[in-house]
């Protein structure tokens, strides 16, 4: 664990998720400033742990995104609960600028209401993978943790 650069791919075998990963920005909404949504990929909050890094970083993307067209990386996120109720394992693997992969372990999911989505800190390598639920009503988020449980070099 330490400064391990910026992951560059995503994937989560049990749902069929790879996808590019990207820094998300902040935009002037001109009375407050938000960060941009990820357009066809899944968005880092740069003010977060990088993969590998302690800290629990967060990274977001679109279960769908039916009127801006900004894709749907994160459509099958929503299956995740119902697979650990199952008793199955569901790991997330990051890839950095560098081909390392850093693996993850789902260990929680949580639906939170918009208003109370919060960036929470943590001493241990975690990721929180967030999406808007329900489908067509996206008042609501899903937030997904895993922890880290290994790094594979190049």
């Amino acid at each position: 664990v330490g400064s391990q650069g910026r992951a560059t791919r995503i994937q989560i075998p049990a749902i069929g998720v790879d996808s590019d990963v990207r820094e998300l920005r902040v935009v002037n909404l001109g009375t407050s400033a938000a960060w941009e949504t990820p357009n066809q990929a899944v968005g880092h909050i740069p003010t977060t742990p990088n993969i590998g890094e302690a800290g629990r970083g967060y990274w977001f993307g679109h279960l769908e995104s039916p009127i801006r067209g900004e894709g749907n990386v994160f459509l099958n996120l929503p299956q995740i609960p119902d697979l650990l109720k199952k008793g199955e394992e569901v790991y997330v693997i990051f890839t950095n600028e560098d081909d390392i992969e850093y693996l993850y372990k789902v260990f929680n999911t949580t639906v939170v209401h918009q208003s109370e989505l919060s960036i929470d800190r943590s001493d241990s390598p975690l990721i929180s993978l967030v999406a808007c639920v329900p489908r067509l009503v996206y008042d609501h988020r899903l937030v997904v943790t895993a922890e880290l449980v290994g790094i594979k070099q190049a």
